[in-house]
């Protein structure tokens, strides 16, 4: 059972079904196998683990393990958060005002970035801001690999980037506030190509 203070995170953030985000975790792990996959024996003799250890190395061993099993946890998590916040299809085309087909439209051409969930296709919220989608959002998303880990997706456009720096604002900025405050997408597109 979780502890009230998590309920309440999770309620706060609009999730109000536990199962719903566990489900949306299970579902990432089915359709990302890679994840589960058993870690590799250690090809390391113990005498090289002690040196690497001494030496300062982080993650050798059976910590590595542990570390791996964080990691997916990390990720599994914050996949099922942006599904379980994420809109659904016709929730995006009330929002913007236009059919569901034209949305389906805009996700099969790219121009909406969409992720799986246990429902199907949903469009995670860092994409919008009030009543549309951020400004020169569709340039962005040309240059983003189709083969992009959704959870890096969103990592990107809501980190803070020191590449970024808004000369009229004085700090740096997300590629999302970036384009939110009408700072051209160019910037935000170069950083785009490396994920």
């Amino acid at each position: 059972m979780l502890a009230e203070q998590d309920l309440r995170t999770l309620q706060d953030a609009g999730i109000n079904n536990i199962e719903t985000l566990a489900s949306a975790a299970a579902a990432f792990l089915r359709a990302h196998p890679i994840y589960t996959v058993p870690l590799m024996p250690n090809a390391l003799s113990e005498q090289e683990e002690t040196f690497l250890r001494q030496g300062g190395a982080i993650g050798v061993g059976g910590a590595n393990k542990d570390a791996a099993s964080a990691n997916v946890t990390i990720i599994a998590g914050e996949y099922a958060q942006m599904v379980a916040t994420a809109h659904s299809q016709q929730e995006v085309a009330t929002r913007l005002s236009v059919s569901t087909s034209r949305i389906r439209q805009r996700l099969d051409s790219g121009s909406l970035y969409a992720i799986d969930g246990p429902s199907g296709r949903v469009c995670p919220q860092f994409q919008f801001a009030d009543g549309s989608t951020l400004p020169g959002l569709e340039s962005v998303l040309e240059v983003i690999s189709r083969e992009a880990h959704p959870v890096a997706v969103q990592r990107f456009f809501l980190t803070v980037s020191p590449d970024l720096e808004s000369d009229t604002l004085g700090r740096a900025l997300s590629p999302r506030d970036w384009l939110l405050t009408g700072h051209s997408p160019e910037s935000v597109k170069l950083l785009a190509r490396e994920l």
